[in-house]
């Protein structure tokens, strides 16, 4: 066991001021293009069966030595046996400039490793003599038929000099299945006609060409390889001048993305003026028979559960005008579930309970709340808070929650002493000068207020002139204010820059995956009677959305007892239910 995590170089005899050296971290470590590296030479990850688990391999020497780096990973070896599981996906991290703090940020100005590009693309320039650290992101995946056990890998790196470097790990292999759908519920934006423009690819409202609708099955598979689900896909929609649906085209893309790509989540396409000019008006009659028929279509493959409308126009209702049009359309649901005999939950991004009294509320239209981060803490954490949420779950309602921008609740602010950089027990920030913990404590955190769902707003947004691959400040707002990484966890690849058209992910997108995998702990955790030992593990680092520690190291240790917990819990209802049919 012990030799599959050692590190094995061989290196022939290097000139001075020529150093060279290979370690490893875990993946929630960002490396800095001129720190020191970690001093690990051997590294151990835990995953279950249909798990993706990922480690970071830094190779540190000069840019002259990296150039012309070759790259290869080997299969994984079981131990004393012959079985082998797929080799890692390898990818080389690209490093974004900070150059404007995101307001209030903790982490300063810099360089940030961020993009994982693939190892067919241009590699980034890396200029002077000096040693810099050239980390490679490694992301183990483990099939559902591997066995448990231990298992070795290894990682190759060539130089161009002939300089070999061998990076050997251990994978162990917990013995029980994480769920092929994900417990949690996702509801990602990634639209047609955004994808086309970063790619510049033509768009005009018509069916997608064929090159346009592969990158898009790009972008699908990317974000369901992550366990998330993009809110619509192109291959639901209605014919968009008739309204009418082909339901056979309809149904196997519908297939293919619930019951091929697993994903947990699927919007109704339906807009206010598409596609029926006056749904709530003049074309009232055929749009309840459109959406009941897409509802149907959803049934006729035993997924009617995960279909539900969420439309950007109804989004963060902030006056009575706004409430009423989210009451109207409601009520226009709530009337197709009457006359046929469909579910048709509505989403709404907005907390239950409204800024001011006068608005009115939205309880019974709206099916799928969704407040912010700091909304959860101000209802169900702040000692004046309501807790509607609470309140929502008791009649029957979903609530998802999501993050944007730096948003702290007034309550917050007097309670904290308005400190200006957001050091510790804020409400989440997903941005880049932000610690990597802000990303994955969320499936932690969502258990405590039984939050069962997670949305996002963008994946591939830049402000005009922003190079995503350069300026990390996608996000500009009218005061001035840049928001490093928000709305962007995509990079676009294209074929003018990287020889073809692709999304390329993120280290923070890589970070959502494991918070969706933590939370999949969580629920078994719970079906196997366990959920006090995970609320006992879980509070040693996280107690609420306004109360957490900035501590990577007691969340890694806090998930491997809890996959101890769940395996020994799992193999001792297995033995259980082989001892009770031998006595039948």
């Amino acid at each position: 066991m012990k030799a599959l995590s050692l590190l094995f170089l061989a290196i022939p005899a290097l000139t001075v001021g020529q150093p060279l050296s290979v370690s490893f971290c875990d993946g929630m470590t960002r490396i800095s293009r001129n720190g020191t590296a970690p001093a690990s030479s051997g590294y151990t990850v835990h995953a279950a069966r249909g798990e993706w688990e990922p480690l970071q391999i830094i190779v540190t020497a000069t840019p002259e030595q990296l150039k012309g780096l070759k790259v290869q990973a080997t299969g994984i070896a079981k131990e004393g046996s012959g079985a082998l599981l797929p080799a890692p996906l390898v990818l080389r991290e690209h490093y974004v400039r900070v150059s404007h703090s995101t307001p209030r940020a903790p982490l300063p100005p810099g360089d940030y490793p961020d993009a994982l590009v693939p190892l067919d693309m241009p590699v980034q320039e890396i200029s002077g003599a000096e040693v810099v650290n050239q980390p490679f992101w490694v992301d183990v995946f483990v099939p559902y038929t591997a066995a448990s056990g231990a298992y070795g890998g290894q990682v190759r790196f060539e130089f161009a000099d002939g300089t070999v470097a061998l990076a050997g790990y251990t994978l162990e292999v917990w013995d029980f299945d994480l769920p092929v759908v994900p417990s949690l519920r996702t509801s990602i934006m990634t639209t047609v006609r955004h994808v086309a423009q970063v790619h510049g690819l033509d768009y005009n409202d018509k069916p997608p060409s064929a090159a346009h609708a592969s990158v898009l099955d790009a972008y699908y598979d990317m974000l369901a390889a992550h366990r998330l689900s993009v809110d619509q896909i192109y291959g639901s929609y209605p014919d968009a001048d008739t309204g009418k649906l082909d339901e056979e085209k309809v149904e196997r893309a519908l297939r293919k993305h619930l019951l091929h790509r697993h994903c947990n989540s699927i919007g109704l396409p339906i807009w206010p003026k598409w596609p029926f000019k006056d749904p709530l008006g003049q074309d009232r009659e055929a749009a309840m028979s459109y959406v009941a028929q897409w509802m149907k279509v959803l049934a006729r493959i035993r997924c009617e559960s995960r279909g539900y409308v969420i439309m950007g126009d109804l989004d963060e209702p902030n006056d009575r005008a706004a409430y009423d049009t989210v009451r109207s359309w409601g009520q226009f649901f709530n009337e197709v579930e009457k006359r046929h005999g469909v579910r048709v939950p509505l989403h709404v991004t907005e907390q239950p309970s409204p800024e001011k009294s006068e608005w009115g509320s939205l309880v019974g239209a709206v099916d799928i709340w969704g407040p912010h981060f700091s909304e959860v803490w101000k209802d169900m954490e702040w000692a004046g808070g309501r807790h509607d949420i609470a309140l929502r779950h008791q009649s029957g309602d979903e609530v998802w929650t999501y993050a944007a921008l730096v948003q702290m609740p007034d309550a917050w602010e007097q309670q904290h002493g308005r400190p200006e950089k957001l050091v510790k027990s804020f409400p989440p920030v997903w941005a880049v000068d932000y610690p990597p913990m802000t990303h994955r404590i969320m499936g932690w955190l969502l258990p405590k207020h039984g939050i069962t769902g997670l949305e996002y707003w963008d994946t591939i947004f830049a402000a005009e002139g922003v190079d995503v691959w350069k300026d990390a400040g996608t996000f500009k707002a009218p005061d001035g204010a840049v928001y490093n990484g928000d709305g962007s966890f995509i990079y676009p690849a294209t074929e003018e820059r990287q020889g073809r058209h692709a999304p390329v992910a993120s280290m923070r997108l890589k970070w959502l995956r494991e918070t969706v995998e933590d939370y999949d702990y969580l629920m078994l955790a719970r079906q196997l009677g366990l959920e006090d030992e995970a609320r006992r593990l879980t509070e040693r680092f996280v107690r609420g959305f306004g109360d957490w520690d900035d501590n990577t190291g007691a969340l890694l240790e806090a998930r491997q007892q809890l996959g101890a917990l769940i395996q020994s819990a799992q193999r001792r209802k297995q033995t259980a239910g082989r001892q009770g049919g031998e006595q039948q």
